[in-house]
């Protein structure tokens, strides 16, 4: 079992970064899933949690690192599934903020335990020679048996989807409608409006997006659709998130789960599924 990798892109590790310090915000353990083509990294991946949402991250690995190696236990397994401590991986990754870092490599290694090995190399303004930084970040392997415990979520069937040029109004509404309401309704149209309502026994508050630009439609004959999620669940992920896109794709699979997508690049994707509640 061997995995490596290596990134060198200033803007990429950054972006990691920024990726683990997002699922640090919303779960204390994080799943660390490596295949030949894509890494992916999991938190709350039991839709029951009452204290967040369920958030992945899936990252085509041959172009986000230009060393890439991952061996599997035997070689008819296709991956190598890792638990972690998410605030650990973060801690470990923080280098990655400040300047002058050459390169940082991954390795998943055994000391005295299975750990990710995460390996800096760091400038100082005081030497013209590179220093490493070295976090050993404890991990556990997942055997091949319990595997199924721990796939990959699926996208959910959306009957209609809304791009939104900017999170940042979205954000600081669901901030303050999550203490008039315990759950908020997604309203989406065909013609890019999306409602968000919160209702109390006192108002019913609805706040209005248009011109929105649709990125899809089912085959549905209704252009609308509709989902009532947990307002703490939709505000402790919007709480959370550290990177520095804007634009947020929301799904609506009716009165089933609404999807919220960020496209950190082509090949880097944020997700994140909110499970219907009854309004």
């Amino acid at each position: 079992m061997k995995f490596r990798a290596l990134m060198q892109d200033p803007l990429y590790m950054r972006e990691l970064q920024n990726i683990i310090a997002t699922l640090a915000k919303l779960a204390k353990d994080c799943i660390m899933i490596l295949g030949a083509q894509q890494m992916h990294f999991i938190v709350n991946e039991d839709q029951s949690s009452t204290s967040s949402p369920l958030v992945w991250v899936s990252i085509a690995a041959r172009d986000y690192f230009p060393e890439y190696k991952m061996e599997a236990a035997r070689a008819d397994q296709e991956y190598i599934v890792l638990t972690m401590s998410s605030a650990n991986l973060g801690r470990a990754l923080s280098v990655l903020r400040g300047g002058g870092v050459n390169s940082c490599k991954l390795k998943l290694q055994r000391i005295q335990f299975p750990c990710i090995t995460v390996i800096a190399s760091v400038l100082s303004t005081s030497s013209t020679e590179a220093r490493e930084v070295v976090h050993d970040v404890p991990v556990t392997i997942i055997p091949a048996s319990d595997w199924p415990t721990y796939v990959v979520p699926r996208v959910p069937a959306s009957q209609l989807a809304l791009s939104l040029p900017s999170l940042r109004l979205l954000r600081s509404l669901i901030d303050k409608l999550k203490n008039v309401s315990p759950s908020l309704e997604f309203q989406a149209s065909y013609d890019g409006e999306l409602n968000v309502v919160a209702t109390s026994e006192m108002s019913t508050v609805t706040s209005r997006f248009r011109r929105l630009l649709p990125r899809f439609l089912s085959a549905d004959e209704d252009r609308e659709a509709s989902c009532s999620v947990d307002s703490r669940k939709a505000s402790a992920f919007f709480g959370a998130l550290q990177l520095a896109n804007e634009e947020l794709t929301i799904g609506i699979d009716r009165e089933h789960s609404i999807h919220l997508q960020i496209d950190v690049r082509e090949d880097v994707v944020l997700h994140s599924i909110l499970p219907a509640v009854c309004a």
